[in-house]
């Protein structure tokens, strides 16, 4: 399961941890969210892994950066490849301006841009301006599992249901950047295809509820939801009887292009439409933003009037 331990949990959390200072940068900068791993977190940086950080069993922690982001042979900061003390965190703050300059020249060659606005979407709801008024907080992104890869995991818990945190219902999320990416291997079809193997397999998809529960509860405990919990500080607990959304989010499609209405027009999305296991939906933004709210989550009849 994604999740980290007490130690490694207490030793970002408290003041005195020696992780405190990386996760006091995170909150300070929106340029970075934190994932949490299996006793590990990567640090995100435009959708691209800044820093990777892992418990290891003497107590110590071990704080990678992917050299293959330097393809420009830029300077790479000197930074300790074990973190044992504040300073040690410090190193690694000190020398993000650097790393970031090393992503933005690979970035500016090998565009990512899908991963960059995952990474919005998981600060726009978890921890924004608006992100109390949010519906869907974000556990994880780039989620690889047994039978399925997707975009985003996040927890649909309705403003008017706050007080009851078993009202929350998961939400499986894609997201399509250009109509380049609406067909092919990692196609809609594709997807729901995959989709509908990983909520069959039983076992395997109650575990990811159990993950995304967990995840939910570490990002809150560590500060990077910003939501208003009332009187009943309720936790939120996900039915795996309940069915999930599967959503895609599809950006910057351009409108006089047919291809998206043809694709949504296949009888094989429609049947996906139809579908006991998921409800299929397609977001569509409040005017500007990605800001999501069950309201903007159309189904495909919907959505299709809007083609």
């Amino acid at each position: 399961m994604r999740k980290l331990s007490a130690k490694f949990m207490g030793d970002l959390v408290d003041s005195d941890g020696v992780l405190h200072p990386i996760l006091t940068r995170v909150k300070k900068d929106h340029t970075l969210m934190l994932a949490i791993r299996e006793n590990f977190i990567n640090i995100y940086y435009r959708g691209g892994n800044i820093l990777k950080i892992m418990e290891h069993n003497k107590g110590s922690y071990q704080a990678s950066f992917d050299d293959r982001y330097n393809k420009s042979g830029l300077l790479i900061p000197d930074s300790p490849s074990e973190i044992n003390n504040q300073n040690d965190s410090r190193s690694w703050i000190d020398s993000f301006p650097s790393r970031k300059n090393i992503m933005d020249e690979y970035f500016s060659t090998y565009g990512k841009a899908e991963r960059e606005f995952q990474q919005l979407i998981a600060r726009e709801n978890n921890n924004s301006t608006i992100s109390n008024e949010s519906e869907y907080f974000v556990s994880d992104i780039e989620v690889a599992e047994p039978y399925a890869r997707f975009d985003i995991m996040a927890i649909r818990w309705l403003a008017a249901q706050r007080k009851n945190g078993s009202n929350c219902k998961a939400a499986l999320i894609e997201m399509k950047y250009g109509d380049s990416a609406l067909t092919g291997s990692a196609g809609l079809l594709k997807h729901l295809k995959d989709m509908e193997k990983l909520i069959t397999n039983k076992d395997g998809y109650s575990k990811l509820l159990e993950t995304m529960e967990s995840q939910f509860t570490q990002l809150d405990e560590l500060g990077l939801l910003k939501f208003n919990k009332g009187t009943s500080n309720a936790k939120v607990k996900l039915n795996p009887d309940e069915i999930p959304e599967v959503i895609f989010v599809i950006a910057n499609h351009n409108p006089r292009s047919p291809k998206l209405k043809t694709i949504l027009r296949d009888p094989e999305i429609d049947k996906y439409a139809q579908s006991q296991l998921f409800d299929l939906k397609f977001y569509v933004a409040s005017f500007a933003g990605y800001g999501l709210h069950a309201k903007c989550m159309f189904p495909l009849v919907e959505f299709l009037k809007l083609l």
